[in-house]
């Protein structure tokens, strides 16, 4: 088998096992983790467009729009027009988004921590820049 192949496996493996845990986090909560993902963007973030939401998260527009209906509708996120861009959507945290995220974000620190457990932090670091150079 090929290295990069080898490498690819690896690198698929540990996501699905990244996404089973997040998965696991979030059965407690009404969310899934499309709108996690939104959520904790723009808790750390701060108010988005929703082009800089759906360039963050990797979802398409149509997704990223399909997903803030569902928060909005949950009271999670609120939306409003740009006064000087009627095409452009501003989308901001509610504090009951504020206050699911800080429930569910220490938890998915946590396993996140558990995942990586077994690497030191040199091997973090490393494992980081060579993410990027993909």
């Amino acid at each position: 088998m090929i290295k990069e192949l080898k490498s690819v496996i690896g690198i698929m493996r540990a996501n699905n096992k990244l996404i089973l845990d997040l998965k696991q986090t979030l059965l407690n909560y009404d969310i899934n983790q499309s709108e996690f993902a939104v959520l904790e963007y723009l808790f750390h973030k701060g108010r988005k467009n929703i082009d800089e939401i759906r360039k963050h998260i990797l979802l398409t527009s149509g997704s990223v729009t399909y997903v803030i209906d569902k928060l909005e509708q949950k009271n999670y996120v609120i939306r409003t027009i740009c006064s000087t861009d009627k095409r452009i959507f501003w989308v901001d945290i509610t504090q009951k988004g504020k206050n699911l995220i800080s429930e569910i974000f220490p938890l998915h620190k946590l396993n996140t921590k558990n995942i990586f457990k077994n690497l030191k932090e040199e091997e973090i670091l490393l494992l980081n820049k060579l993410l990027q150079k993909i």
